[in-house]
């Protein structure tokens, strides 16, 4: 008897340097899944329904990149509180054969929190417990899942403040993303009225109600004349950067944060990186605090490259491994746990039950599969 096969994937465009397919198939070795593949695909918003359409009862999960994080919401159920609350998903799983007629069997959850959580605890370890502010760079679909993060890190350390530099609304004037961020704090904190808020220790009752954890600094752009990006950014004529650089208060705010997460493309932060190299250099920066940097391709990037000369630089890598991990248990749940209690079809408990690997090792082995391939 032929042994069925199971297929899964990342979806995205553009998707050709996606290491996705690295991180699952070495976990579907691990878990001696011999019979599960996972590839890639470029799929467009307007292609995925009919991609998710045209699937057949093989198929058991779908990973989701730009710009397919907020299309598959239409296509699901979101099966999690951050894929419910951000309106966002990187991950679907098929309960039944893919069918859009009953949205009910794609379940969609969102993993990139729990990734950038986790990749900062990977590498911060305790420090983070005594993290006070932190700037999330960028204010799209991953910025969201970044303050989501935030949020989840906030429960356990000192954090009490957000900036997030990103470029300004049409109005000129107000900084895309901020009061999004500040309706996220707000839903959490009535939706877990006993949680850690996001504020400062010594913020009294009388004021409480009008401080917003979260504030915005205008992305920092650069004189065209001076800038000369190459490969080697000390080679860079960084001589007039700082007089030329539109909102240096960009620039300060990431240097005094304790956690900078930077969720821009690739390449869209080198006058930043440019910016902050001069900066460190004139004001005799000694130390920065950590950055994580969702980009993984370039490796590492401008940003990073500066960032490690006088703090901890985490690139994408590490995000993208633990947030795969988690796709990996729920995609394969169902599978891998046929013999359970098959009334038990919550994704809530797939999402959370998952105990019966040793997901430590399946994680090194993921781990040791990405560092070969990078």
């Amino acid at each position: 008897m032929v042994e069925k096969c199971y297929n899964c994937a990342v979806l995205g465009n553009p998707i050709s340097h996606s290491l996705s397919p690295v991180l699952h198939n070495a976990a579907y070795k691990a878990l001696g899944l011999n019979n599960w593949h996972y590839g890639k695909e470029k799929v467009s918003e307007e292609d995925l329904k009919g991609f998710i359409a045209n699937l057949d009862d093989s198929w058991k999960g779908l990973s989701l990149t730009m710009p397919l994080k907020k299309t598959i919401m239409s296509l699901g159920v979101a099966c999690d509180y951050w894929s419910k609350t951000l309106g966002v998903a990187n991950t679907a799983v098929f309960s039944k054969k893919p069918c859009l007629e009953n949205p009910e069997t794609i379940e969609l959850c969102n993993t990139d929190v729990n990734g950038i959580v986790m990749a900062l605890i990977h590498s911060l370890k305790s420090q983070i417990l005594n993290a006070k502010s932190a700037v999330i760079v960028g204010s799209g679909n991953t910025a969201s899942s970044a303050m989501a993060a935030l949020i989840e890190i906030a429960q356990g350390s000192k954090l009490s403040k957000v900036s997030v530099v990103a470029r300004l609304q049409s109005d000129g004037k107000t900084v895309k993303g901020v009061s999004r961020f500040n309706d996220l704090v707000d839903k959490h904190n009535s939706d877990f009225p006993n949680s850690r808020r996001i504020e400062p220790s010594n913020l009294n009752l009388k004021n409480k109600r009008d401080y917003k954890p979260v504030c915005g600094i205008e992305f920092p752009t650069i004189d065209p004349e001076f800038i000369k990006i190459s490969q080697d950014i000390e080679k860079c004529d960084k001589s007039h950067i700082l007089e030329s650089i539109s909102s240096l208060g960009a620039i300060e705010a990431i240097v005094n944060a304790d956690i900078v997460i930077s969720t821009v493309p690739a390449h869209i932060a080198d006058g930043l990186a440019l910016a902050l190299c001069e900066y460190c250099k004139e004001k005799s920066i000694k130390h920065l605090g950590a950055l994580l940097d969702v980009v993984y391709d370039p490796r590492p990037s401008q940003i990073l490259k500066v960032w490690r000369k006088y703090g901890m630089g985490i690139g994408g890598e590490e995000m993208l491994l633990y947030q795969a991990l988690d796709q990996v248990k729920l995609m394969t749940f169902e599978y891998r746990h046929s013999s359970d209690d098959p009334s038990d079809d919550s994704c809530t408990n797939k999402h959370q039950s998952d105990k019966a690997t040793d997901y430590d090792y399946i994680r090194s082995c993921m781990e040791k599969a990405l560092q070969e391939a990078l």
